[in-house]
């Protein structure tokens, strides 16, 4: 009998863990950046549009992540035409700032939230918490920047959040030490919690990068550059990290699987 009891306790703890480690439930996003909108580049605008339209034909995306380099120049107008382009998404988006999009300085800046509101997000979806934040240089030619209110503001969600529960953070620029001035203090804060990846753009291609231990994944723009179709990046979180290109028109193109930390 207590052999029988033991048996049983042994199966329950097992498929306790087993539940533990594998509950997360499927779910897929997409990711969208340096879109360098402009007056003066109508195809731009053009991929863009191609970009929402095959976001929109699919019907397992959960949400848009928007990455930065919204416009080339940061100017107002330029703002106001991504605005009406993403307003047209079926899903739900996350939108930040890229250094494209301060090169006005203060001015651009306050044209990104006078248009979107907030350059900071975080939501959980799935029990993942996802924050994106804002880099760019404080002054043109400059390594880019972390501001410190932005630091706080992933601290204290970070803080929010817990140390076991997984963390995917988004934002412009990759995080190097050539690129981002105070990249060591954001470590600091996140060394200490369970991040997945940091998402990024700026570099217009798909690179792996390790930043002190923690995956970076850049991601293509979706500009069509010298091909005859832009792209776009899509996320599929599971039992891994997994991560395709999405050409316009084309099936997609898995180059990347990440295990997640349990």
């Amino acid at each position: 009998m207590i052999k029988k009891i033991l048996n049983l306790v042994t199966i329950i703890l097992l498929s306790q863990f087993c539940v533990s480690v594998f509950a997360v439930e499927p779910f897929r996003f997409a990711l969208l950046t340096d879109l360098h909108i402009s007056n003066k580049k109508p195809q731009n605008e053009v991929d863009l549009k191609n970009a929402v339209k095959d976001v929109n034909s699919q019907h397992n995306i959960d949400f848009v992540l928007i990455n930065g380099d919204d416009t080339d120049l940061g100017d107002l107008e330029s703002f106001k035409i991504v605005k009406k382009i993403i307003d047209k998404l079926k899903i739900p988006y996350y939108i930040s700032v890229g250094n494209h999009d301060t090169n006005s300085g203060e001015t651009g800046l306050a044209n990104f939230t006078s248009v979107f509101g907030d350059d900071t997000f975080s939501f959980v979806q799935h029990g993942f918490r996802f924050i994106g934040f804002p880099t760019s240089p404080l002054k043109k030619g400059e390594k880019a920047h972390i501001p410190e209110d932005d630091l706080q503001f992933i601290k204290h969600e970070l803080k929010k959040t817990g140390k076991k529960k997984s963390v995917i953070l988004m934002t412009h620029y990759p995080m190097l030490k050539g690129d981002v001035d105070n990249w060591k203090d954001l470590h600091k804060i996140l060394k200490k919690y369970n991040v997945t990846a940091i998402l990024g753009g700026h570099y217009h291609r798909n690179v792996v990068l390790n930043y002190d231990e923690i995956p970076g994944i850049v991601n293509r723009s979706i500009l069509r550059n010298n091909e005859s179709l832009g792209g776009y990046t899509l996320y599929t979180v599971s039992d891994s990290l997994k991560v395709s290109e999405k050409v316009i028109g084309k099936p997609e193109r898995l180059w990347l699987t990440l295990p997640l930390k349990n």
